[in-house]
């Protein structure tokens, strides 16, 4: 009966200390062979490396994003070209006027395409073969 209040204790505080439910709390701990210090030790390090999967993936989109462009053309002359990124952000941050100006392309009978470009690192070692 000790033993069960000591466990009971050692899950209460590991769901206290990281917000964890009753079950992965305790999945926690027995995986840590019960020991407090070591359970929230392997949370904090899981918990970092999840954040670091996040922000790589977030990198990975945003360069994405830059290496592609919106091209905007009218009668066949480009009026503009822009990252999709900064297209994004732009929509984002000012909605109203990305609607206003898709309303505008939209009337003065414009096309949007996309360019997909290719990485840095391909068009720099084309060149160096090149050459």
């Amino acid at each position: 009966m000790n033993d069960e209040l000591g466990y009971l204790e050692k899950i209460d505080e590991v769901r206290y200390r990281t917000g964890l439910g009753f079950e992965a709390a305790r999945n926690l701990l027995e995986q840590a062979d019960w020991s407090i210090l070591q359970a929230l030790s392997d949370y904090e390090a899981e918990k970092s490396r999840q954040g670091n999967q996040f922000m790589s993936k977030i990198k990975s989109v945003i360069d994405e994003g830059n290496r592609t462009a919106i091209v905007i053309k009218a009668k066949g002359d480009t009026v503009a070209e822009l990252p999709v990124t900064a297209g994004v952000v732009g929509a984002v941050l000012a909605p109203k006027l990305a609607l206003l100006g898709a309303a505008a392309c939209a009337l003065t009978r414009c096309s949007v395409h996309l360019r997909k470009e290719r990485p840095v690192a391909d068009t720099l070692g084309e060149t160096l073969i090149d050459n």
